[in-house]
Parts: C-alpha cells; sequence; structure tokens
C-alpha cells in the first residue's frame, strides 16, 4: 500500500479508535479493581491501566500535532483571503 505525505485536515477526527480503545481498558481496570483482592492481579491491572494510559496520552499528542498544523494552515487560508 502506497503511504502518501498528505494531511487531509478535513477528515482528521477528534477522537481516534486507539485512543477510544484505551479508554475502554481503563475502564474495564477499574471495574476489575474490586473483584481481584490479591495483590499479584492488582498489578497487573495497574500495568495494564499504565499501558493504556501511556497509549492515550501518545495518541492525544499525535492528533494535537496534526490539529495544530491544520489550524494554523486554515488560518493562514482565512488571513489570504
Amino acid at each position: 500500500m502506497l503511504e502518501s505525505a498528505e494531511i487531509h485536515c478535513d477528515s482528521l477526527a477528534p477522537l481516534t479508535v486507539l485512543a477510544t480503545l484505551a479508554a475502554f481498558v481503563i475502564s474495564i481496570c477499574f471495574r476489575q479493581m474490586g473483584r481481584f483482592p490479591d495483590k499479584r492481579s492488582r498489578w497487573i491491572l495497574v500495568v495494564c491501566m499504565l499501558i493504556a494510559a501511556a497509549t492515550l496520552f501518545s495518541d492525544f499528542r499525535y492528533v494535537r500535532r496534526y490539529r495544530e498544523f491544520c489550524d494554523q494552515l486554515q488560518q493562514q487560508i482565512r488571513e489570504s483571503r
């Protein structure tokens, strides 16, 4: 599959599928904390939450970077009119 260097500003989603899944995993981990009182299970859930939180944070930074680029581009277009 060919990758293009173009950024389609009109089709960028404010919330990606990856961010939605990471938030869902975090919510599931919080729900499971009450069901598993032993330390080992809780540590596994905490590690899963940390991975999901890191994923959510990195996805946010990615979306924010391209949103900022698109916002600057749209502002330049408005100023040139």
